[in-house]
């Protein structure tokens, strides 16, 4: 895990001690002090909102807004605190090292002494049961001398990925050493984390303080390995819910709590998930197949059309060969638009007639591009 925003509805919930840390200063208000505009409008989801701007702690601290907003049927008027931090931040002071399924009750333990240190009081258990309205899940992954992060973003840009998500965006930064996907209320981003460590704040991925990470990056000489990260951002509280409520086998409109992020494998159900999600379709496992004996890999292709049979297996087994070996090198949508520009779908009065010589015009179109690639 590492960011997430989680909000503690109150006031009962939370006290403020130090209300001139907020901007503006946080001045607590009944229903019979609202005026008529703010009892009657309804476009409006919160009718003030005060920010933290507190002293520097001289140790990370989370992110804090205060939300006054209104009960109409109840008529009162309800406080929410919403904190956002990077959780291997608040207990480690960096997110090189990755927080597990047993660091739950420490995680918490922090957050509550982080507020405690800002005046804000707020009980051990409904920090635990506070909602989670946004979640990112990430993994690090130390890569070998002989693997290089570059060659991993290549082959990820070979893959289809409209065809299998729904891509709105799709970002590549810092001359192709970052990949963002952006696909409604998730993203997903790939990128090296040794070197956005050491990037300037506006250019980097991760926008927070960086200073202790790179004391561990001159402490252990990191700057010559390459960690691949995969993050997982979700970021509605809807989404949330239906991720881990889906990992968890739960019904769909529970809400999820703080505490219940540290179940059991939950981060690696939703990250694996996420993964496949890419890589489900068949073409983009093929551009994913990694390097082979081109050799080795026909004589399979052929051996399996074989078992199946047929009177043109061994033609089939050419094509299949042919489709492999261009998705491995172009990637899975390179090869679509090739096919589509080629052999366009006729009108629907002559499709029948024609949908015979079409289908041989794709397979001579693949067959006729990998022996020129070739």
């Amino acid at each position: 895990m590492d960011t997430i925003i989680i909000k503690i509805y109150g006031p009962n919930k939370f006290k403020i001690k130090n209300r001139h840390w907020f901007l503006p200063e946080v001045e607590p208000r009944k229903y019979d002090e609202l005026s008529t505009t703010e009892k009657q409008s309804k476009t409006r989801y919160y009718l003030r909102r005060f920010i933290l701007k507190a002293p520097p702690q001289g140790s990370y601290i989370p992110k804090i807004d205060i939300l006054e907003t209104l009960d109409r049927k109840n008529k009162k008027i309800v406080y929410i605190l919403i904190a956002e931090f990077s959780i291997p931040k608040l207990l480690y002071g960096n997110s090189l090292q990755e927080i597990s399924d047993e660091d739950g009750g420490k995680v918490m333990v922090a957050f509550q002494r982080a507020l405690v240190s800002l005046g804000i009081i707020v009980d051990i258990n409904d920090v635990a049961g506070a909602r989670i309205s946004a979640l990112h899940l990430c993994k690090n992954i130390v890569l070998p001398k002989d693997i290089l992060l570059q060659d991993i973003l290549a082959e990820l840009n070979r893959v289809d990925i409209d065809k299998t998500v729904d891509v709105t965006v799709k970002e590549r930064k810092n001359g192709g050493q970052t990949l963002h996907i952006y696909s409604g209320t998730v993203e997903r981003v790939f990128y090296d984390k040794i070197v956005d460590t050491i990037r300037p704040k506006n250019k980097r991925k991760d926008k927070g303080h960086m200073d202790y990470e790179r004391e561990i990056i001159d402490r252990y000489s990191l700057y010559n390995t390459e960690v691949f990260r995969y993050e997982y951002r979700i970021k509605k509280t809807q989404t949330v819910s239906r991720e881990v409520n889906s990992a968890l086998e739960r019904k769909p409109l529970t809400y999820v709590a703080f505490r219940d992020l540290f179940k059991k494998d939950l981060s690696k159900k939703i990250l694996l998930k996420s993964w496949r999600d890419l890589v489900q379709r068949p073409e983009n496992q093929l551009a994913l197949i990694g390097p082979t004996d081109n050799f080795r890999l026909l004589l399979q292709i052929i051996e399996g059309a074989k078992k199946s049979g047929g009177a043109h297996s061994l033609n089939r087994a050419l094509i299949s060969f042919g489709i492999v070996c261009i998705i491995k090198t172009h990637g899975a949508k390179e090869l679509k638009n090739y096919i589509s520009s080629l052999a366009q779908r006729p009108s629907r009065t002559s499709y029948k007639k024609d949908k015979r010589s079409i289908r041989t015009c794709k397979r001579t179109a693949i067959f006729k591009w990998y022996c020129l690639c070739r």
